[in-house]
């Protein structure tokens, strides 16, 4: 092999001159032939590394430039990465393409493949190419796993890794360095990832981290057992919490400066066998408050909740799962609705975001401030607007139904799986169908989807048997080619951490209560009728709502699937609602809702 000194003479690129000047600092510093050149300035880093390149027949990769599959990149270790200067960066037919800065290192290309179980081909790439890479995939996992290795190795000086030591010097942990880093930086690593969630997860032989970026779970590493209750009672005194209480669920709250932001950490700690769980819920109170534009909505969408925004009362409800959303819409909906002309006044549980222009009360349960005493008061505080954070009970949702019969508006949220329910919800509540008859306005259905990434979609035409199958709902949404539309994927790349997606978006389900419907509510019809009749009045529905989203290339087949599960497509792709002689029948027994007023009388408080 011609040696690098010979290559860079003949290419020009040094003079013998230079390159025995070069060779002189290297004996001095230690350093390689290579990086002693580009040290004195006579050779750029690239020129170096292309000489490498040819001096070892092997392929050079710059990994500024170079996308790095995630999946495969940690298929080894981060102390493997950094011990061998190594990146796994994709596999292709079976092989594993490794950038090295030091290829020619057989100890670690055979260490790399019985640890990976794969063939691999080593590429060249410089110092500084692989710090880079290392920094932007790697950076923020890496300062955790440092704090978790320097505890470790405090312990192990200190004869302290067994069970029965570690419980006798919890106190001492507590405040232990490594314990104080490895917390702050699992914080820190949670807000510049855009988690939502952090969960510290007991095992029988690990504590687990995961965090929930985009609404999906991701495991980030695992700490050692050892190191369970120094980390929770971490956690426990940022919270204010009593760290000697272990038995009983425990709320509390750290409120930090990350990055400039200022952000809340809503702690709740649990006991379960292997010992006290974690979660911190993240709330970034520097973030802008989305607006109604922010939200995602088609035009039809957009048309439909702005006027539902424009009653003079009624109830309007946003019904899904926790974490669907419910109370950003409504954050964004009041913004908009908010003035100087009107009252509008809120009771959460808890107040997650302060919104100018509107009087937000927190849920107390100690001093007996509840959704159901604090709608009371609200109604002696002459309010134009009410918002309540969630219908739980009869006596809320009564109190909901007063208030709207008095001439307010009123916003809640219910725990439903779609539009429809809401209705079946209140009247199994006990509130009667007559009453939400009079005062339900609509009710909005909603999910969050994640969005793909930018960087790496791709796009596929759909397989003919999806095709096939949703061609009538492809047909409701306004595809109507008689071959199969694109959708798009994303594998994965540094921009989305991996995961193909990038953020996420709302979509909606919104049912307005129409003369038949409210019929059909008063006559007691299943929810499965009020939707088939809401979907004849030309509502769309969850999936459809998302199908569009997946024809715009925003979001996957798969995400939606994974959102609105197939089975619940029966009444999509089945078709139009039939009245049956049964229903026409019953439908005589209705009272005409011009005789509403007065079933309200009774219920109305002057």
């Amino acid at each position: 092999m011609k040696r690098l000194g010979d290559i860079l003479v003949d290419e020009g690129l040094v003079t013998s001159d230079q390159l025995k000047e070069a060779l002189s600092n290297q004996q001095k510093t230690g350093k390689r032939l290579g990086q002693a050149i580009i040290d004195m300035g006579i050779s750029t880093p690239d020129e170096i590394l292309d000489a490498l390149s040819r001096q070892m027949g092997i392929q050079k990769v710059d990994l500024y430039e170079e996308e790095i599959d995630l999946t495969t990149a940690r298929l080894l270790s981060v102390e493997k990465i950094q011990q061998y200067r190594a990146i796994p960066i994709k596999e292709v037919d079976s092989t594993l393409l490794v950038a090295m800065v030091d290829p020619l290192n057989v100890i670690a290309i055979d260490d790399i493949r019985i640890s990976t179980g794969k063939a691999v081909k080593p590429l060249i790439t410089s110092d500084e190419s692989y710090k880079h890479a290392f920094d932007e995939y790697f950076g923020k996992a890496h300062e955790a796993e440092k704090a978790v290795k320097e505890f470790e190795d405090q312990r192990r000086a200190e004869g302290l890794l067994s069970e029965e030591l570690e419980k006798m010097t919890k106190a001492l942990d507590v405040d232990d360095a490594p314990i104080i880093k490895l917390v702050e930086s699992l914080l820190t690593s949670a807000v510049e990832m855009g988690c939502s969630d952090i969960h510290l997860e007991p095992k029988e032989t690990k504590l687990q981290v995961r965090f929930r970026v985009d609404g999906v779970l991701q495991k980030m590493m695992d700490i050692p057992k050892t190191a369970l209750s120094a980390v929770v009672a971490r956690f426990k005194i940022l919270a204010n919490l009593d760290t000697s209480e272990r038995r009983k669920p425990l709320d509390g709250k750290i409120a930090k400066e990350i990055s400039g932001k200022k952000i809340d950490f809503r702690v709740s700690t649990v006991p379960t066998v292997n010992g006290e769980k974690v979660v911190a819920r993240v709330l970034d109170r520097s973030a802008s408050m989305l607006t109604l534009e922010d939200l995602g909505f088609t035009k039809k969408e957009q048309d439909i909740w702005t006027e539902l925004l424009k009653k003079p009362h009624g109830i309007i409800l946003l019904t899904g799962p926790t974490g669907s959303g419910k109370t950003t819409t409504l954050n964004a909906s009041l913004s908009r609705i908010a003035s100087d002309d009107i009252n509008v006044t809120t009771i959460e549980d808890p107040v997650e975001y302060q919104i100018p222009k509107i009087n937000q009360v927190q849920v107390n349960n100690k001093v007996g401030l509840t959704f159901e005493s604090a709608l009371r008061s609200f109604l002696r505080q002459d309010p134009d607007v009410m918002m309540v954070g969630e219908i739980r009970d009869f006596e809320v949702g009564e109190m909901a139904i007063q208030a709207s019969l008095t001439g307010h508006l009123v916003f809640s949220t219910l725990h439903t799986n779609d539009a429809a329910s809401s209705i079946t919800r209140l009247t199994n509540m006990g509130i009667e169908p007559f009453l939400v008859n009079a005062t339900l306005s609509g009710a909005v259905a909603q999910r969050l989807v994640r969005k793909l990434c930018e960087h790496c979609k791709e796009h596929e035409e759909m397989s003919l048997e999806e095709f096939d199958r949703l061609k009538p709902i492809l047909r409701k949404v306004g595809y109507d080619k008689d071959t199969p539309p694109l959708v798009h994927n994303a594998p994965g790349c540094k921009f989305c951490n991996g995961s193909g997606a990038k953020g996420r978006s709302a979509i909606f389900e919104m049912m307005v209560m129409t003369n038949k419907i409210r019929n059909m509510c008063l006559q007691g019809a299943s929810e499965k009728e009020i939707k088939i009749e809401a979907i004849n009045e030309g509502m769309d529905t969850l999936f459809q709502s998302g199908l569009t989203r997946v024809l715009d290339g925003q979001v996957s087949m798969d995400e939606l699937f994974r959102v609105c599960p197939p089975e619940e497509l029966a009444i999509e792709i089945g078709g139009g609602y039939e009245e049956s002689e049964e229903t026409t029948k019953s439908e005589k027994k209705i009272p005409e809702l011009a005789e509403a007023p007065k079933m309200l009388a009774p219920f109305v408080k002057e």
